[in-house]
């Protein structure tokens, strides 16, 4: 005989005062349980029925015990239609039953819980955060060889294991750390919504440390190389490529993906002002005259987009493939110049801060014209700091590499 309820599991009590729902499935008196996606208080669970229930008139509340009591019906309806299968087939456990729907539904496998943050991530619109976790997450399978994988059962030593194997692959200590941070993240955010039960973390004693990124900036007369390239009669995204890295020098260093989304509402009067998608920080740029000819080099009467990266396809994949093909076009210009490193976005906006510190502009100055809102010396000198000041720096550096 086997019985198949849902209960509150009244020992993970969260912060919000809400429990988990799970699914309680007992065997020959082997007892498993099954969580949900769903979190309910004490009062909006009635146990004979085994239904969801609220005295609350919101809109938003109301709906969600309605999606609850749906997902009951299909998580019963599922695990009842497993059982029938397993009886069929003579003896089984309440770890067979419990195992064959987790493959396929339950929130407590990671690999599972894994999948349904990176949709709802999408479903936000945090595309880059998704890429990261799929990109970890695949990594992670790949080592476990099976998407077979309780939260509840990873461990330190399995991390540690994960780590060395990355290292005989040939990843470096960035990558390892990459990965192990966006599995962190997903693991407490499984532990927040109480999908672990296990008291021990195992990413506590995990101390990870990248090795230091050479960070690359040019000289004046190497701007001058890339800025004049004859780029007549090769491929039309090198000369792009060269635009945007000059583009990123005009605006204080501006990251590629920032780039990319600016649109025709970013310009207000003389000044370029844009929320930098990392941080959320807005920033606002006095368009001095090289960033005006670029701007009226691409203007497309047809698009919002200030520049041409998106024009055609604007969806995530889009801006990963445009980008995929500039990062190997300004590489490219970087070949043709011979320059004895790789050339990238970001080598401008490395330039752009060790330019301005080399003309005696205030570190302060650097770190608010660049967006670093997490630096401490931003946080405590530049609560308001006037951007005409910043404007005033931009000027200087663009003006410093003139011959």
């Amino acid at each position: 005989m086997t019985t198949i309820k849902a209960r509150l599991n009244c020992s993970r009590l969260g912060s919000d005062g809400m429990y988990p729902l799970v699914i309680r499935v007992i065997h020959e008196r082997v007892k498993r349980e099954v969580y949900t996606p769903y979190r309910l208080r004490p009062e909006e669970f009635e146990i004979c029925s085994e239904t969801a229930m609220s005295k609350k008139r919101g809109k938003e509340r109301i709906s969600y015990i309605r999606e609850v009591n749906e997902y009951l019906n299909y998580i019963k309806e599922e695990l009842g239609s497993i059982r029938d299968s397993l009886e069929s087939r003579g003896e089984y456990t309440t770890p067979d039953l419990v195992q064959a729907f987790k493959n396929r539904n339950d929130m407590g496998c990671f690999f599972t819980y894994a999948a349904y943050r990176i949709n709802e991530l999408i479903s936000l619109g945090k595309d880059g955060t998704a890429a990261n976790y799929r990109s970890a997450v695949n990594a992670f399978e790949h080592y476990q060889g099976s998407r077979d994988l309780s939260t509840d059962d990873i461990t330190s030593k399995m991390i540690e294991s994960f780590i060395d194997s990355r290292a005989r692959q040939g990843n470096s200590p960035n990558t390892a750390a990459f990965y192990v941070k966006q599995l962190r993240a997903i693991y407490n955010k499984a532990y927040d919504e109480g999908y672990v039960r296990s008291a021990h973390n195992p990413f506590r004693r995990i101390k990870l440390k990248g090795s230091k990124t050479p960070k690359r900036a040019i000289t004046k007369k190497e701007i001058n190389r890339i800025a004049g390239a004859d780029l007549k009669g090769r491929h039309r995204h090198l000369e792009l490529s060269r635009d945007l890295f000059m583009f990123s020098l005009y605006t204080r260093g501006m990251a590629f993906v920032d780039m990319c989304y600016l649109q025709k509402e970013n310009i207000h009067g003389n000044m370029l002002v844009y929320r930098r998608r990392k941080t959320g920080q807005w920033l606002q740029i006095r368009i001095e005259a090289p960033l005006k000819e670029l701007l009226r080099k691409y203007n497309d009467a047809n698009s919002r987009y200030l520049l041409p990266m998106l024009r055609d396809d604007d969806s995530y994949k889009g801006y990963r493939y445009i980008q995929r093909r500039l990062n190997k076009r300004i590489r490219e210009i970087g070949d043709l110049l011979e320059f004895n490193f790789p050339l990238t976005f970001y080598v401008a906006r490395h330039t752009w801060a060790t330019l301005a510190h080399e003309s005696g502009i205030a570190m302060s100055v650097i770190s608010e014209g660049m967006g670093h809102g997490s630096e401490k010396t931003t946080r405590i000198y530049l609560a308001g700091l006037s951007h005409q000041i910043i404007d005033k720096a931009n000027r200087a550096v663009i003006n410093s590499w003139k011959l």
